[in-house]
């Protein structure tokens, strides 16, 4: 490698590591609000910094990926973002800080010759630090409406007890674990209408609020652990349809979510929510198919 080969991937490594500390600081100041400051403010001043301190387009572009894997490193390696929200993170910073990285390649020469990279630092961590502080709250949340249907091959009696009772929920969870989804492992129903459904994580205790037998069983949700501190669950339920030969079930699950933005994360939490109903119907349809009842572990 001759030396001026040397000298630039030498300065291209030493912009990874600027790019890596200022992304960092941007999510720090952002992250409680998790919103456009994160997912398209930061990545996109971390894309400038890094075309304004190399040189190259194929350096650039090299850079920012860089920048950008070992930053989620850093946040996956350190516990402060699961694996899951890392993946589901990773297509909209790849967009914003590449935006930003072709912004820069456009108008890095004359803006450098200009007024000079710490110049350029310094406008990317001020427009990082107002936003930050103008978003220290997190935003209203906004409700989503979920909604998986399943073919149970038995008995209206059956589907009825597996469905509003559970009992214990097993399965192959591979893909909730994989994604660091709760994972519930048994459902209990008392005589008062107080149904219980436990995690890993904890508990999530639910009221009923409607049961017409053969038709519709909906619950509220009324205590739970923390499934993210910006997610929430408040309702779900069940929705009935007697066929010639098989009963359709219905889940809703109606979420509430601050992540931002809504066209971008609305779609993902949907999917994960789907996942979650699919695990759960699978483990009541055996139940019912086989003809076997609830088995409610004795509750904790």
């Amino acid at each position: 490698m001759n030396p001026t080969t040397k000298k630039l991937w030498i300065h291209s490594a030493s912009a990874s590591v600027v790019a890596v500390f200022l992304s960092l600081f941007g999510y720090a100041l952002n992250h409680t609000g998790l919103n456009e400051g994160v997912f398209l403010l930061v990545p996109f001043c971390t894309g400038l910094a890094v075309a304004f301190m190399s040189k190259g387009r194929m350096v650039v572009a090299i850079t920012a990926m860089t920048s950008l894997l070992l930053s989620l490193g850093v946040l996956l390696f350190a516990g402060f973002e699961g694996i899951g929200c890392v993946v589901m993170a990773f297509p909209i910073l790849f967009v914003g800080i590449g935006l930003g990285a072709w912004v820069g390649f456009l108008i890095g020469k004359r803006f450098i010759h200009q007024y000079g990279n710490i110049t350029v630092l310094a406008v990317c961590v001020g427009l990082m630090s107002l936003v930050g502080w103008t978003n220290k709250e997190m935003e209203d949340p906004e409700s989503l409406i979920v909604r998986t249907s399943f073919d149970f091959y038995a008995p209206m009696d059956r589907v009825w007890s597996s469905v509003t009772e559970s009992g214990t929920i097993d399965g192959d969870d591979s893909g909730l674990r994989a994604l660091g989804l709760p994972i519930p492992y048994k459902c209990t129903l008392d005589d008062g209408g107080n149904r219980i459904c436990y995690f890993d994580e904890g508990q999530m205790r639910q009221k009923v609020t409607k049961s017409d037998y053969g038709e519709s069983f909906e619950v509220d949700i009324v205590e739970s652990f923390e499934v993210r501190h910006w997610l929430a669950f408040e309702r779900a339920g069940y929705e009935f349809i007697q066929h010639e030969d098989h009963v359709e079930v219905i889940r809703t699950d109606e979420i509430v979510s601050t992540l931002r933005p809504r066209w971008y994360w609305s779609w993902f939490e949907e999917q994960c929510v789907r996942m979650e109903h699919r695990y759960v119907m699978a483990s009541m349809k055996r139940q019912a198919e086989q003809g076997s009842a609830p088995n409610p572990l004795p509750a904790e």
